[in-house]
């Protein structure tokens, strides 16, 4: 049985997935498993060990372009697809787009979760979301459809021994200068979206890398190139720390999460990628309700004051309504974060 499974973005939604992926490699009656991804999470969907082969969407022109050039995307992804000839595809996302491509690619069974409430037209087996439920455990519910059940919740992002060495050479010697912890004052945001509302001020993060640094803990400071702003804050209030904001590959940002002695960031990418490789994370949620999303792993702690308010979780059906107060996240402080990373020793 040839399989095809649609996962587009984001990457810590792709991380989220790879338990699936790898249930769907073990099963016997599975021959090859593919996968339809976005370019922008190239870098994470080619590490996968459990996927036999990546295609690769243009996702920016798909999600931010105009009709035409979306239109134009759907069909040439569906086109190259359809040569493959697979027996079964997988939507593990909620946008009926991409119930269009498999239908087009040609899938003969065809399986994903309901919009809104709706079933997508094109799928011949509709898996419900139902309440509160961690995003692993919904993509493995969809395999259930072939009787497969996923036995292991890991997600997967393998890091070389090499890749391990030459991160720590490059961006942790000397060593010996304290424990390492590791702040991502952005995130939230991927090639469909920027999602302000799921970060933890950076006021804030500034305060707490003042107390780590006070305590004598190495402060480094990890994201991509559109967090670079919000690292300057946290860098000219706390200038001991160390910027590595869009100083690292993918694979060299994992390295050094593994490195860490505690990783501390928002509902983000690399809240995953920290996860995926073993890291202890204390992750600080707002509008997502942490049963959803927080690392599973062993040492890592959710912190979230959304069950105080009434307004909270407002995430819904994949949108974040404007938020101008995005209380829920500045009523956790510094103090309470630094709190529990001395106690999580």
């Amino acid at each position: 049985m040839k399989i095809l499974v649609i996962k587009v973005a984001a990457l810590g939604d792709f991380l989220m997935a790879t338990p699936a992926l790898r249930a769907l490699k073990q099963a016997r009656q599975v021959s090859a498993v593919h996968v339809l991804a976005g370019r922008s999470i190239a870098p994470v969907a080619g590490n996968d060990p459990d996927v036999d082969r990546v295609f690769y969407l243009d996702d920016r022109r798909l999600f931010r372009g105009g009709p035409l050039a979306r239109a134009a995307e759907v069909l040439k992804a569906s086109w190259r697809l359809r040569r493959e000839r697979y027996d079964v595809g997988f939507n593990f996302h909620r946008d009926p787009r991409f119930a269009v491509i498999l239908f087009l690619a040609g899938c003969r069974r065809r399986v994903g979760f309901p919009r809104s409430g709706r079933r997508p037209w094109l799928l011949t087996d509709v898996v419900p979301i139902e309440g509160i439920k961690h995003h692993i455990f919904h993509y493995c519910d969809l395999l259930k459809a072939l009787g497969i059940v996923c036995l292991d919740f890991k997600m997967a992002f393998p890091v070389a021994e090499s890749v391990l060495a030459a991160a720590r050479e490059k961006f942790l010697a000397p060593p010996g200068r304290g424990d390492i912890v590791v702040l991502v004052p952005g995130g939230a945001a991927n090639v469909k979206e920027e999602m302000e509302s799921r970060r933890w001020p950076s006021e804030n993060f500034a305060a707490l890398a003042g107390l780590l640094l006070a305590a004598n803990y190495r402060v480094l400071l990890l994201g991509r190139g559109s967090d670079a702003v919000l690292a300057a804050r946290v860098k000219e209030a706390q200038p001991a720390v160390v910027d590595l904001i869009d100083r690292t590959s993918l694979l060299e940002a994992a390295a050094i999460l593994k490195h860490s002695r505690l990783v501390v960031c928002n509902d983000s990418g690399l809240m995953h990628l920290a996860a995926a490789v073993g890291a202890r994370v204390v992750s600080i949620f707002g509008p997502t309700h942490p049963g959803e999303k927080k690392p599973l792993n062993e040492g890592s702690i959710a912190v979230w004051k959304g069950e105080e308010m009434a307004c909270s979780p407002c995430y819904h059906d994949g949108v974040f309504p404007k938020c101008d107060h995005v209380d829920c996240l500045r009523r956790i402080t510094p103090q309470e974060i630094f709190q529990l990373i001395i106690s999580n020793k």
